[in-house]
């Protein structure tokens, strides 16, 4: 059995109602929640379509990401697994059973993600390596002809793991919030995300903790649609989110300039 919890935040409806079907129609779902860190009263009369989910008005506002799926999952019955959602995504109902499948064969398994896709079925490379400033760099604020020109490409595409078959299962670093599958017992012990992390990074940061204490694991055999927005790309505010959020990373994990597996296979 599992459960799964959704945090947000003057969402899209018509994709908030996706995601909670999706939910509803996989097998050994018990039960959910969204968490509304802003106060949608439509929202709220959505999830009162769906009797597995239950709507709550987060108490502190809008707190941030982690701190609405800790609440959440305070709240939620024990389940052997766990799910968080963002509410831009949606899945057939046989999409979580390779997931449940994998940490039923391994053990040392606490974290697993699936293959995520657009709406067009093109890949979205959601699997990552540790951040690294070039990398990032290369990302937000370069266009691909600058970044080959100051050689930032490279940094970039290995932070993407595209040197990676995403058709085989592997072990990112950084495993995308879209859609991440907990054992119970995992998210116990890392008394779930940092809430420090507003919004963004928080995700990294917690497949880096998970690793210190088993296996986070891509399973390609599940499929995911994810309507990524990238609001970070459009805003300003978001912009300056991710920033604050990069800092926090680094000063917890370590300031990476460039990774220096990328220097061992140019040199």
């Amino acid at each position: 059995m599992w459960t799964a919890a959704i945090v947000i935040y003057e969402p899209r409806l018509d994709a908030l109602e996706a995601a909670l079907a999706s939910c509803e129609r996989a097998s050994d779902f018990r039960q959910g929640i969204v968490v509304d860190n802003g106060n949608s009263g439509e929202a709220k009369a959505l999830v009162a379509r769906f009797p597995k989910f239950r709507y709550e008005l987060n108490p502190s506002g809008n707190a941030g990401f982690g701190h609405g799926q800790n609440l959440a999952f305070a709240t939620l019955p024990e389940a052997q697994f766990h799910a968080v959602l963002n509410p831009d995504v949606r899945f057939d109902a046989d999409a979580i059973q390779p997931l449940i499948q994998a940490m039923q064969k391994h053990r040392d398994v606490m974290l697993v993600a699936p293959a995520l896709f657009h709406a067009n079925g093109e890949r979205q490379l959601l699997c990552k390596r540790y951040p690294t400033i070039r990398a990032l760099i290369a990302r937000r604020f370069l266009s691909r002809s600058l970044a080959d020109w100051l050689g930032f490409t490279i940094d970039a595409d290995y932070f993407e793991m595209r040197d990676c078959d995403y058709e085989k299962p592997m072990e990112p670093e950084f495993m995308s919030g879209a859609l991440m599958f907990f054992r119970r017992e995992a998210f116990v012990r890392l008394k779930g995300f940092d809430e420090r992390f507003f919004l963004y990074f928080e995700d990294c940061d917690i497949t880096l903790r998970v690793k210190e204490i088993g296996r986070a694991v891509y399973v390609p055999q599940s499929r995911v649609t994810h309507d990524w927005a990238r609001g970070s790309h459009r805003s300003k505010y978001l912009t300056w989110v991710t920033i604050v959020s990069l800092v926090k990373l680094f000063n917890k994990h370590g300031w990476r300039w460039r990774d220096p597996r990328i220097v061992e296979k140019l040199f």
